[in-house]
């Protein structure tokens, strides 16, 4: 019968030795290596585990079925049925079957023992108590007392009496050795590796294609499980995979590029395709196992992970393509799509058009983003011809784009097809003119001239179009109409035909090009003549036609039948003089009282400022339109002081109640004895003009609060004359001069630029679209800071000043010059990067062709380099690397071009150097680097170096052409023995 002490004593241990895995992995480990056990099986730690866990659960199996207190050995013991013993036989003839012998395992498993034992007296009375520290210990050591029996009791049952047991054995153990070091380096690689059959099944896979494959697999996993025929590891994670299902696009690839089947040479193809870390790209190397005992016909598959190479091959693709055809798109929509239509690029003016921002496009499908519902089936099937190579590029194609407003742009696109090298589309370039405002002109153009000629034809003045030498050469209906005459008599016809002689006919034309030739539209009153004789009065306007290049091609007459106006003319002189003063004044308000204030006469606008009918208002007191009886006794009271009155604001009530503000002027009216009988006055709503004013004022506060509160630095200058009229606070605190200092300085007295500095900044930033300009100011204590400074013109006071807001950058700058600095520099030697070198080197080669100066390369290299950082460390190296850099560029001239080039390899440019030249230069060079040594603390370090030298020739295209010789003549030094200088 169990005690409940006892089940607690069980638990404690089991949960103890489980957390302790590692502790005791290390542990073993450690006895291992310092008595060379490892020499016959694996050093990496998780190759333990396993053997780590089978003895904890041997262990924990024991004490749950025996208890803590297992008795000792009795005369009837079999060693078969316990968990200890049962163990002890597994591990007895699994690593018989490994070439071990008896005393060597139990050498191994002597330090089983001492691990577990040090586990318990080191940390057992912290983690069980000291109360179960002591039964717990002596319990471990019957457990292994009685695995070492059972042991032993297998082992000699199990052993043959054949002399050649030894030999099997340690030719057993050397197998084994050497399998343990294929196997330990199969599953170290970080390159994933399969074994495949022609079937494409996993027979083995290392650790990094598990992984791959979204496997958990140990390490060390391999190594414990019994290999077979081909070579698998039955309880490996993975094995037996087929690949066809674990990655069908590696098995796609695999069938289609390089088949497995026997006699298949060895080859090599890249890949993408869905792993377990997303969508990766790898260079795929397939070979044949070279096995001629036929047992062994599996592929090894090879994958090296080149998803960032692709990405960054395709990225200077694509910058290629931008630079080659920037000159032909810029300043036009410029949109790149791949074969399936998403965009991929597209510059500012298309964002502009479309009123996206780039990051909102990129990515997105044009066609389903931009093209309108109606035109997208088309615009498709056009899309396809062009990467099938079947559509005419050379033609334009017009479509409409849909913006972020919904706005339809009009746009004419030439298109481009990109491919790669071996003529595959990779999509289509398109360079768009928006056409929309261009195409709107042509049709408001047309209709302009459709609506011409039906206002001609419908026009009810007579209209000639005449030629230079006063011939008709069309006539509308109402000319036909007017004179009398048809189409026909008057087409071709002198247009004295419609005056009443030829000396009329002399002096209209007199008239009229007399006020042409001053510059005025000829525009009179003339009598002319109808086809039965009978003359009336026209008004004539008569205008000159001309040109696109400036010639005279005609003129064009209007006629206007004035016989009706006339009359009307006539009877509106009869008309009474009141009228005319109504008329005169019809856009105010305009009232006739008699002389005790009742209304006689209104005109309409009355009617609409008040809200009265003209009956309501007709009879009425003026008293009842005024708001403020006092405002009306004063604008009385000026009135018969003087006559007439003008300008005052009086206040006046609305039918409806409401009230506006006025401007009233007035006077008497008298008879013809000089007696006033009347008054009569206008007026005019200026409610609004007030409200503005006041608005006005407000703003003006608001902006004075906003200037001198705002902790951005403000300027206000004058635009007319430099000078600052006024600064806020910050701008006092920013520059330091007190406020009646700025306000008395020109803003070129802080400006630390020259005129041509500031001139240069005004062009670049025009050029760059800026809104903002880039100076740089002086303060009042003499530091220059710089400043971003945002202008616009604004309103004070009816004055037009510049409104500048100005922004400290100072750190800003410093820090994009530096990192100009660290993007151009190498930043161990302070010597030019390999980028920067050859960017200034193919300036120097493009400057000595078009001036005819000669050039010379150095290509310089450490000898023995690599012996450096292995004697001494790669701190020497980078001092020996510094050292050689600083040497160098103090022996250069300022125009030689000095760069790394990678590891211990450096170049260098002489401009107006020839070969000869370059040669002394590089002997120099080798003479003085020999003579160099470097010290680090207590080491010294010298060195010597070889150089070779080359100079620009005819037919060298690029720089690269002669650096390429300077490498052979380096490397021919290099073979010669060093420490020497070669010309090539």
């Amino acid at each position: 019968m169990r005690h409940d002490s006892d089940t607690h004593l069980t638990r404690r241990i089991t949960g103890f030795l489980a957390s302790r895995e590692e502790w005791l992995m290390e542990c073993v480990l450690n006895h291992a290596e310092r008595q060379g056990y490892t020499a016959y099986t694996s050093a990496l730690l998780e190759a333990w585990r396993s053997s780590v866990a089978r003895l904890t659960s041997a262990l924990t199996a024991t004490l749950e079925r025996h208890g803590p207190d297992w008795g000792e050995f009795s005369p009837q013991e079999t060693f078969l049925d316990d968990p200890a013993s049962v163990f002890a036989v597994a591990e007895s003839g699994r690593h018989r079957e490994r070439g071990i012998t008896l005393d060597m395992f139990l050498g191994l498993l002597k330090y089983y023992r001492r691990a577990y034992l040090s586990l318990i007296d080191e940390h057992g009375a912290e983690a069980l108590g000291p109360e179960l520290t002591g039964p717990g210990r002596a319990f471990v050591e019957r457990f292994f007392d009685r695995v070492e029996v059972a042991l032993i009791v297998d082992w000699s049952g199990a052993s043959v009496p054949d002399d050649r047991l030894a030999e099997m054995q340690e030719a057993n153990r050397a197998l084994t050795t050497e399998k343990n070091m294929f196997l330990t380096m199969f599953e170290s690689l970080d390159t994933p590796v399969f074994l495949l059959d022609d079937d494409l099944n996993a027979a083995v896979m290392n650790r990094a294609a598990a992984r791959l494959l979204g496997l958990e697999r140990q390490p060390g996993q391999i190594y414990h499980g019994s290999l077979g025929v081909a070579g698998v590891a039955p309880d490996a994670e993975g094995a037996g995979v087929p690949l066809r299902q674990a990655l069908p696009w590696l098995a796609e690839a695999l069938e289609r590029a390089c088949p497995l089947e026997p006699g298949r040479a060895a080859c090599r193809f890249d890949a993408a395709g869905e792993t377990a870390d997303g969508v990766r790209r790898y260079g795929v190397a397939v070979s044949r196992m070279g096995d001629i005992s036929g047992r062994f016909t599996h592929s090894i598959v090879a994958l090296e992970d080149v998803t960032s190479r692709a990405a960054m091959e395709q990225r200077l693709a694509r910058e290629h393509e931008r630079a080659t055809h920037y000159l032909d798109i810029v300043g036009s929509i410029v949109v790149a799509l791949d074969t399936f239509g998403n965009v991929t690029l597209i510059n500012r003016a298309g964002c502009t058009t479309l009123g996206y921002q780039e990051d909102e496009i990129l990515g997105r499908n044009w066609i389903d983003l931009i093209i309108p519902d109606e035109q997208r089936d088309e615009t498709r099937d056009y899309f396809y011809c062009v990467s099938c190579g079947d559509a005419d590029l050379e033609a334009e194609y017009t479509n409409y784009v849909t913006t972020r407003t919904g706005e339809h742009r009009l746009i004419t696109w030439k298109n481009q097809l990109l491919t790669d090298e071996s003529g595959a589309p990779l999509g289509v370039l398109a360079s768009g003119t928006d056409i929309t405002e261009q195409r709107a002109a042509e049709q408001a153009l047309a209709e302009k001239e459709l609506w011409l000629r039906s206002t001609f034809v419908s026009l009810g003045e007579a209209v000639f179009i005449l030629t230079p030498d006063a011939r008709i050469l069309d006539a509308n209906p109402a000319a036909q109409a007017m004179f009398q005459m048809s189409d026909e008599e008057l087409s071709g016809a002198p247009m004295d035909i419609l005056h009443t002689d030829r000396d009329s006919f002399m002096e209209f034309q007199r008239r009229a090009h007399g006020s042409l030739e001053a510059g005025d539209q000829a525009h009179f009153e003339y009598t002319m003549r109808r086809k039965d004789g009978t003359v009336f009065p026209t008004e004539n306007s008569v205008a000159r036609i001309i040109g696109d290049d400036g010639s005279e091609l005609g003129t064009v007459s209007v006629v206007r039948d004035i016989s009706n106006r006339k009359e009307a003319e006539q009877q509106l002189r009869r008309s009474e003089e009141k009228f005319r003063r109504i008329f005169e004044t019809i856009e105010d308000g305009y009232i006739v009282t008699d002389m005790d204030g009742t209304i006689r006469m209104v005109n309409p606008a009355t009617c609409a400022l008040l809200g009265y009918s003209e009956s309501e208002l007709v009879g009425r007191s003026m008293g009842g339109l005024y708001v403020d009886d006092s405002e009306r006794a004063r604008f009385a009271l000026a009135l018969e002081a003087t006559g007439a009155s003008r300008g005052h604001q009086l206040k006046a009530r609305r039918k409806d109640g409401s009230q506006i503000i006025v401007e009233a002027s007035a006077h008497l009216v008298f008879d013809e004895a000089g007696r006033p009988v009347a008054k009569e006055g206008t007026f005019r709503d200026i409610t609004k003009r007030i409200e503005a004013d006041r608005q006005l004022r407000e703003r003006e506060e608001q902006y004075r609060a906003l200037f001198e509160n705002n902790r951005a630095v403000m300027l206000l200058v004058d635009p007319r004359t430099g000078r600052i009229v006024d600064a806020n606070p910050a701008a006092v605190q920013f520059y330091g001069h007190p406020a009646e200092a700025l306000r008395s300085m020109a803003f070129s007295d802080i400006n630390a630029q020259d005129e041509t500095a500031i001139f240069k900044e005004m062009v670049d930033s025009r050029r760059e679209n800026r809104a903002y300009f880039i100076h740089r100011h002086r303060l009042a204590n003499g530091e220059v800071r710089d400043v971003e400074v945002y202008s616009g013109p604004i309103m004070v006071q009816s004055n037009q000043l510049i409104y500048s807001v100005i922004h400290d950058i100072t750190e800003r700058a410093r820090l994009e010059r530096e990192m100009k600095r660290l993007a151009t520099t190498d930043a161990l030697t302070g010597a030019d990067n390999r980028h920067e070198f050859f960017r200034l080197a193919e300036l120097e080669l493009r400057r000595a062709r078009r001036y005819g100066n000669p050039l010379s390369v150095l290509m310089l290299d450490i000898d023995y380099f690599k012996s450096v950082n292995d004697t001494h460390g790669h701190q020497a190296g980078d001092a020996v690397l510094k050292a050689l850099s600083a040497l160098v560029r103090a022996a250069l001239r300022d125009t030689d071009i000095f760069g790394r080039l990678g590891g211990e390899e450096f170049a260098i440019i002489l401009p107006e150097t020839d070969l000869a030249g370059g040669a002394l230069v590089a002997d120099r060079l080798r003479r003085e680097l020999g003579g160099l040594t470097v010290r680090l603390r207590d080491t010294a370090v010298n060195f010597t170096v070889s150089i070779g030298v080359s100079e620009l020739r005819d037919k060298d295209r690029l720089i690269d052409d002669t650096v390429n010789r300077a490498d052979e003549a380096l490397y021919r030094a290099k073979r010669m023995g060093r420490n020497r200088v070669e010309t090539g």
